[in-house]
C-alpha cells in the first residue's frame, strides 16, 4: 500500500472564540488550500493542535474533514498519541471515514523501549488497514530515534512511509536508500528545496495552508532544472517563516489566514496571542504579497 500524493498541507484546526472546534470553518479552509494546487490534506497533526485536543475532538475533526474533502484530494489522518489505545481508536475512525492513509508520532512522555514503539505502530497499522506513515519530529515529541531504528521502522511491512521533520538531510537520504520502496516526505518547510534536490517523495508542512502553491512550484521547477525560480520560491517561504518564528508558527498562520479572508479562529491555550510587533511584520509581508499578486 502506498501513501497517495506528494504535496500535502498540514491543516490547521479552526477554533471558535471559546476554543471549541469550529467545524463549519473547515470547508472554506480546505477549499483555500486545494485552490493552491496541493495534492491533499494531512489532518490532525502538530499544526492542527491535536495534542491540545481530546480524543473525541480529534475524532470530530477527522470525520468532519473527510465529509467535506473526500474526493477532492488525498487525505491522511494523524492519529498519534501517548497511548496505543487512543491511537488505535483514532486509526479505526480514520479508516471508517474514508482516509487514504494514517500517520503517527511515536508514543511520548514515558521513555518507551524501541520494541514498545514498534508494537505501537504495528497495532495502529492493524487497526487502520491503511498505509501507515511514521512521523519523526523529535524536536516536539522528545523521542529521538537513531538512524538504524528509523530504518527498522521504515522497513517494517506494515509501514508505507515516513514524514521526516528534522534538519538532517544526510539521515533523510539514508532512510530513502534503505527503503526505496517506501515514500518519504520532508516536513521542514524552510529547506524544502534541498529535500527536493535530494529526491524527496514530497512535502507535508504548516505553511502549505497559506502558500501551498510555493511548494508545488519548488517541486516542479527543481524537476525542470529551473533552479533560479526554485530558489526564489524558497526565499519567499523563508521570509514568511522568519516572521512566523517571531509570532509563533500556528498563531501566526491562524492570524494570516484571517487576513486573507479565511478565518480559523484563535489557538488553544496555553498558546498566547502573537506579539503585536511580530504581527506588524506579518501584515507587511501579506500586503507585499497581495500587491505582487494584483
Amino acid at each position: 500500500m502506498k501513501i497517495p500524493g506528494s504535496i500535502h498541507a498540514a491543516m490547521l484546526t479552526p477554533m471558535k472564540d471559546d476554543a471549541t472546534v469550529a467545524v463549519e470553518a473547515i470547508e472554506p479552509l480546505a477549499s483555500f488550500i486545494f485552490a493552491r494546487g496541493v495534492d491533499g490534506l494531512y489532518v490532525g497533526g502538530s499544526t492542527g493542535e491535536a495534542m491540545l485536543m481530546s480524543r473525541d475532538e480529534r475524532a470530530e475533526v477527522l470525520r468532519a474533514t473527510a465529509a467535506i474533502a473526500k474526493g477532492r484530494g488525498a487525505l491522511i489522518a494523524h492519529v498519534g498519541a501517548a497511548s496505543t489505545r487512543d491511537a488505535v481508536a483514532l486509526a479505526r475512525i480514520a479508516a471508517d471515514a474514508g482516509y487514504d492513509g494514517v500517520a503517527a508520532v511515536p508514543p511520548f512522555y514515558y521513555k518507551f523501549s524501541f520494541e514498545e514503539i514498534a508494537d505501537y505502530y504495528s497495532a495502529i497499522a492493524d487497526a487502520a488497514g491503511l498505509p501507515l506513515m511514521v512521523y519523526n519530529i523529535p524536536a516536539l515529541t522528545g523521542v529521538a530515534l537513531h538512524t538504524e531504528q528509523l530504518i527498522a521502522l521504515l522497513q517494517a511491512p506494515a509501514v508505507a512511509g515516513m514524514k521526516y521533520t528534522a534538519k538532517d538531510l544526510f539521515e533523510f537520504t539514508r532512510l530513502r536508500r534503505a527503503a526505496p520502496d517506501k515514500k518519504c516526505f520532508f516536513g521542514s518547510d524552510d529547506m524544502f528545496i534541498a529535500a527536493v534536490a535530494a529526491g524527496t517523495d514530497g512535502g507535508i508542512g504548516s505553511t502549505y495552508n497559506l502558500i501551498g502553491d510555493v511548494y508545488v512550484g519548488i517541486q516542479r521547477t527543481v524537476a525542470a532544472g529551473d533552479m533560479e525560480t526554485a530558489r526564489a520560491l524558497q526565499a519567499k517561504s523563508q521570509a514568511l517563516i522568519e516572521i512566523l518564528l517571531e509570532t509563533g508558527v500556528v498563531e501566526g498562520l491562524k492570524y494570516a489566514m484571517a487576513k486573507v479572508g479565511v478565518p480559523v479562529g484563535p489557538c488553544r491555550r496555553p498558546f498566547r496571542p502573537a506579539p503585536k510587533h511580530a504581527l506588524a511584520k506579518l501584515d507587511a509581508w501579506l500586503e507585499a504579497e497581495m500587491r505582487a499578486a494584483a
